[in-house]
C-alpha cells in the first residue's frame, strides 16, 4: 500500500467519532452535554464508566492500528510517524463533526504504543498516578503529554519518533486550552468528585 495512501486512510480512522456515535446509541449528544468534548473522558462523565472506557479503548485503536500496519508494511520512521499524525489529526479535526473532533489523549496514546511501547506504557503510568493523585483528568493529559514527548529522548527513538513527541506533546496541550483556563479559575471538573459543568 503506498504510504500517502496509508496516511490518508490513517486520518480517516481516526476520525471516526466514536464517542459521539456510542453516545447516540443511549441518545445522549456529548456535544451538548458537559464539557462539549466528544472524548472518552467527557464520555466517561456522561455516560457513565463502562461506555466511557468502551470510548476509551477504540479511539486508542485509531492510533494503534494504523501505526502497527504502517510497521507492517515496512514504512521508514519518517513515515510511520506521518501516518501516527495523521491518525491524532484525524481525531482532532474530524470532518465528520464539522473539524471539531476529540482532544487526541487517547488516539495519541495508540501511537505511542504502536511506534515505542515503552513510552506508551509509562506515559499512560503518568497520566494515572497524575490524574488518580489530583483528580484531574486534563491535568493528568498534560503531564503525559510533557512526559512522552521527554520519554523518547530518554530511550534514543529515531529522530522522526522525537520529533512526533513534541508536536503532539504541543497540540494536545493547546487543545487544553480551555481546561487550563478553568483550573486557573478553580472551575475545572474533577474525575471522581462531581462539579458543575461550565
Amino acid at each position: 500500500m503506498p504510504s500517502y495512501v496509508l496516511c490518508l486512510l490513517a486520518f480517516f480512522v481516526g476520525a471516526i467519532p466514536f464517542g459521539l456515535l456510542i453516545g447516540k446509541l443511549k441518545g445522549i449528544d456529548l456535544r451538548e452535554k458537559g464539557s462539549g468534548n466528544i472524548g472518552a473522558s467527557n464520555a466517561m462523565r456522561q455516560l457513565g464508566k463502562p461506555l466511557g472506557i468502551l470510548v476509551f479503548v477504540l479511539d486508542t485503536l485509531k492510533g494503534l492500528l494504523p501505526t502497527l500496519l504502517a510497521h507492517q508494511q515496512a514504512l521508514s520512521p519518517e513515515w510511520v510517524v506521518g501516518v501516527g499524525l495523521a491518525a491524532v489529526f484525524g481525531h482532532i479535526y474530524s470532518p465528520f463533526v464539522r473539524f471539531k473532533g476529540g482532544k487526541g489523549v487517547a488516539t495519541t496514546l495508540g501511537v505511542l504504543l504502536g511506534l515505542d511501547w515503552r513510552v506508551g506504557l509509562l506515559g499512560f503510568g503518568v497520566f494515572l498516578v497524575v490524574t488518580a493523585v489530583t483528580d484531574y483528568i486534563s491535568v493528568g493529559s498534560i503531564t503525559a503529554a510533557v512526559a512522552q514527548a521527554a520519554l523518547f529522548w530518554v530511550f534514543g527513538d529515531p529522530l522522526p519518533m522525537k520529533l512526533f513527541g513534541a508536536v503532539v506533546g504541543v497540540f494536545v496541550i493547546l487543545r487544553h486550552r480551555s481546561n487550563i483556563q478553568r483550573l486557573l479559575k478553580g472551575e475545572e471538573n474533577h474525575y471522581r468528585k462531581k462539579t458543575p459543568a461550565p
